[in-house]
Order: C-alpha cells, then sequence, then structure tokens
C-alpha cells in the first residue's frame, strides 16, 4: 500500500521539488545580479543565464505536472539537471577563474543538497545521483582542472584526495539511500500496525464508507490465499456494542437470513464471523448509488427507468415473499422497509435490493417483539401503520409509494404524521403519478395505484404479477431494454455530477460503491422471520 502511495503520489511530489528549484533557481538569478560587480559581469552574465533556464524550466514543468501530465523518466531527467548545475559553476569558475577557485567552490555543498533531494523521490534515485555527482567530479578533475594546475600541485588538489572526495559523494548516496529506505520501513511498520487491527482475517480494509448508530461499513478486499482477491463490502459492529448480547444476535441473524437469498436483484451477503473484539458481515459490494441519491441529483425519472426498475424490485420482492427453508418450508419472508435508500443502482443498470438494518441506534431494543412497526414511516402500508397482521404485500406497498416518488419526485407521504394511514380509507391526496405528470402512460399509472390500494386484499398480490403488468410497456417505455438503458446513463451522469460536486469543495473522493449504512435519519431495512424459524 505504501508503495502504491508513493507511486500514487510521485507526479505531486515532482511537481513541488520542481517549484522549490524554480524558487531557488530565480534566487540565485538575483544574487548574481547583486554581485555582478564583484565576480565580474561576464561570470556574473553567465550565471544569470543558467539560472534563468533552470527557472524557466522547473517552472514550466510544475505547471505541466500539477495538469496530470506525468511520467516516471522526468524524476531522472531532472536529477540530471540538477546535479549539472554544478557542472555550469565549475565550468564558470574555470573560464572567468582558475581550477584551483573552481576546486574549492562551495558548489560542493549544493551538490550535497541535490543527493539528498533526489532521495526524497526514491532510494535509487538517490544513489545514482551520488554516482552521478561522484563521476562527474572525477571527469572535471582530470579532463578539465587538473591540466591547468601549476606544476606543484596544492596537497588538498592532489588526485588521491580528489578521488577520496568523489567517494564522499557515493557514501552521501548511499547514505541518503539507507535514510530513505529506513523512514520508508518505519512507515510500513507503523501503517502494519495500524492495519493490523482493520484486517478482518481474509478480509483487507480500505477506507470507510459510512458510519451508523452501531456499525460501520467498509469497502474491502477478499483476499485469501492463492492471490485470489475481490472487491467485497465490510459491515462490522462498532466496538462500543461488541458486546450487546441481544444486538451481536439480531446482527448474525441478519447475516444467516440475508445468506439465504441468492437474487440478482438482492445484495447478497458471503460471510459473517467474529474477528478480535468485533462481528462483521461481508457484502456483495455495489459499484454505483442510492435511488435516493439519483432521485436528487436528476429529478423525477422517465416513465421507462421506473417501468425497469418496477420490474426487477418486483421479482426481488417475489423472491423474498416464497422463499422457502431447505426442506421446503415457506419462510414468509417480509423486507418491511423498501425504500429509495435501500434501492441501489449500478452504473450498468442493475437494480438491487438492499438491506442495512444494523446501521441504527437502538434497533435491537425491540425487533424480536411480534407485530413490530417498523420501517420508514412515508412508506409504511396502512396495515403496518395500523399495527395489524400483515405479509409480502406491505413490502408491495412501499414499492409502490418509491415508484411514485421516482416518477413525480416527490414523496407520496409526506413529513413524518402517519394518522391518515390509520384510517381505513385512503387519503384524499393519494393521487395517481399521472396527476401531476400527464405523460406516465396508463399501464403503468395503473400498476403504481394496483399496489397502492388501501385493502391488502384489493392490492397486487405479487411482485410476479407486477413484473409481468410492466413489461406489456411498448416502445420508448419499454423495461427492457430501453429502461435498463436509460438508468445506466442516469446513473453514469449523476456519478459523474457528484465526482465534480466532491472536487468543487476540496474533498478527497472516495469509492462510489454503495453497501454503506444510511444517514443517521433514515431508518433501517429489516427483514422479519416468523416466530419459531
Amino acid at each position: 500500500m505504501l508503495a502504491e502511495h508513493f507511486r500514487a503520489e510521485a507526479a505531486a511530489r515532482e511537481a513541488s521539488v520542481a517549484w522549490f528549484n524554480s524558487g531557488v533557481s530565480f534566487f540565485f538569478l538575483l544574487c548574481a545580479v547583486g554581485l555582478g560587480s564583484q565576480i565580474g559581469w561576464p561570470r556574473a552574465f553567465a550565471i544569470i543565464g543558467s539560472c534563468a533556464a533552470y527557472a524557466v524550466y522547473y517552472g514550466w514543468i510544475s505547471r505541466v505536472l500539477r495538469r496530470g501530465w506525468f511520467h516516471p523518466a522526468i524524476c531522472w531527467f531532472n536529477v540530471c539537471l540538477e546535479t549539472g548545475a554544478g557542472v555550469w559553476l565549475f565550468a564558470y569558475d574555470i573560464l572567468f577563474a582558475d581550477a584551483e577557485q573552481a576546486l574549492s567552490n562551495p558548489a560542493a555543498v549544493l551538490w550535497s543538497t541535490l543527493i539528498v533531494l533526489a532521495a526524497l523521490r526514491s532510494k535509487r534515485l538517490a544513489i545514482f545521483a551520488g554516482c552521478l555527482v561522484a563521476t562527474e567530479l572525477l571527469l572535471l578533475y582530470f579532463f578539465v582542472a587538473l591540466p591547468r594546475l601549476p606544476p606543484t600541485v596544492p596537497v588538498m588538489f592532489s588526485p588521491p584526495l580528489m578521488v577520496q572526495r568523489a567517494v564522499y559523494y557515493f557514501i552521501t548516496g548511499g547514505m541518503a539511500a539507507m535514510v530513505a529506505g529506513h523512514i520508508a520501513r518505519n512507515a510500513e511498520e507503523a501503517l502494519h500496525a495500524i492495519r493490523a487491527k482493520d484486517l478482518l482475517g481474509k478480509y483487507f480494509l480500505h477506507e470507510r464508507l459510512g458510519v451508523g448508530g452501531m456499525a460501520e461499513v467498509f469497502r474491502a478486499t477478499y483476499s485469501p490465499e492463492g492471490g485470489f482477491e475481490k472487491v467485497v463490502a465490510i459491515k462490522r459492529i462498532l466496538p462500543a456494542y461488541a458486546e450487546d448480547e441481544a444486538f451481536v444476535t439480531l446482527f448474525r441473524r441478519e447475516a444467516e437470513l440475508g445468506s439465504l437469498l441468492n437474487h440478482p436483484n438482492i445484495i447478497q451477503v458471503l460471510d459473517v464471523g467474529r474477528f478480535a473484539d468485533t462481528y462483521f458481515m461481508a457484502m456483495e459490494h455495489i459499484e454505483g448509488m442510492s435511488l435516493r441519491d439519483l432521485l436528487k441529483l436528476h429529478g423525477p425519472l422517465p416513465p421507462g427507468v421506473v417501468a425497469y426498475l418496477g420490474a426487477e424490485l418486483g421479482d426481488a420482492l417475489d423472491y423474498v415473499h416464497r422463499r422457502t427453508s431447505s426442506n421446503g418450508v415457506p419462510l414468509r419472508l417480509v423486507h418491511r422497509d423498501v425504500n429509495p435508500p435501500n434501492i441501489l443502482l449500478s452504473r450498468i443498470g442493475e437494480v438491487k435490493l438492499g438491506d442495512f438494518g444494523v446501521a441504527r441506534a437502538g434497533i435491537h431494543v425491540r425487533l424480536t417483539e411480534a407485530d413490530q412497526v417498523r420501517g420508514k414511516l412515508g412508506y409504511l402500508s396502512p396495515e403496518q401503520a395500523r399495527g395489524e397482521s400483515f405479509d409480502g404485500r406491505a413490502d408491495l406497498f412501499a414499492l409502490g409509494a418509491t415508484l411514485h416518488e421516482a416518477l413525480t419526485g416527490q414523496p407520496l407521504f409526506k413529513g413524518e404524521d402517519i394518522s391518515e394511514r390509520l384510517k381505513l380509507t385512503p387519503p384524499a391526496s393519494l393521487l395517481p403519478p399521472s396527476a401531476f405528470r400527464p405523460e406516465v402512460p396508463p399501464v403503468l399509472d395503473a400498476a403504481i395505484m394496483d399496489l397502492l390500494r388501501w385493502r391488502s386484499e384489493e392490492r397486487t398480490p405479487r411482485g410476479q404479477r407486477l413484473r409481468e403488468q410492466l413489461c406489456g410497456l411498448t416502445g420508448a417505455h419499454a423495461p427492457y431494454p430501453h429502461g435498463q438503458q436509460a438508468l445506466a446513463r442516469l446513473v453514469h451522469e449523476a456519478l459523474v455530477l457528484k465526482a465534480e460536486q466532491v472536487a468543487s469543495r476540496g474533498e478527497v473522493p472516495g469509492t462510489t460503491g454503495l453497501t454503506a449504512p444510511r444517514d443517521e435519519e433514515e431508518p433501517t431495512a429489516v427483514l422479519e422471520m416468523p416466530k419459531g424459524l
């Protein structure tokens, strides 16, 4: 991970180094202007020209790198260019002064600094810079300076000592690489120590996708032995609730129940277990967004898209309601919280019904009570609101409210007041989608209103029946393939818009995978299992 991070940050790091070098070059340019009368204007002009060239180049390359272009070779080229600054200063001393001044110039300090600067990029570049400087010094000494020294060469400038100085530069490169490697190893050890707390057996956690009252969800990589890897979502109980036996029991029950459901339109639970001091659940990871987010970003959806959503979710609910145990006994499962935040949409137009029941504080308090009113208030069926017995048709009512909202862009029941659903007759505000959007086809309009029948016995009995109704649509309103294609396009556009909004706020963009707990104000989805199972 650390190596990947360094590679990802290489362009930004090189841009910072280039910007610094540009500033330093401009500073030396000003120094040469100020000292021109003392060092001689011919020499000053030569230094000014070189510094100007360096300042312009590094300023330009910094801008290019900050705009996103990068190639690893640029680091090696820049190291050669940086160490070349010492060569130019040496040549100017030889040309405008003498060999002794060139060999005693403080540019030697600059070379050492540039070797250390190369270590900021990588260990290999530090060693390369040390070797390059040592080679440059020896070539300049033996082929340029030594022929120009007096017959009696001062001890400090004798060949053995100059070779020794070159060895010093080589050693400096090795020491800089060693320091860089030591820092990297310490960072790796610290990272390992931190990540050890986040490694759930075979699952390696990445960024956190969301957190609720009692659980948090991470994007993770399933990485068992053998090199196989798969991206999943890990939901784990927050440490403060890991010892709550009732909540842990509920968590395991949710996971085990979820593992029974294997349908293309349902988020699949892959694993459940305990690691260290917490419990976790591994789930299918979806790259996309929730229906709630899509409605926020896009507004009302085209009828064909809503028809496609209804057909897919109707099939999913039909599967849930008809699911049997391994010996064929009907489980009579009821989702009880079908609403836009629980419906996930992938980049390619897949529709998934999700369950985030653990991610809300206090859900373990009454969950085992019979006939308890659970679910988002705006989507409760009348029989649920009245506390009466109910079955899968309550989910179909919630689906009807969801599809109605997807068409109109507004919740069917506003606010948290459910008093109108306690009545035995539907409210006057319960209007068909066509009252708000006349272009809604009659078949889709009727299918949604059949789901919203106030008396459960008059309501569409099964999700499969809803799917058959919606598949009768033709032309631009047909769910297949027009609705699916349109949904994929809308999700893609919404994800692009969402990324632009994140970038404009200066946030670090994370994954768009949606298997995270919802916002704190959102109620949770719970699959109800009848007594005795």
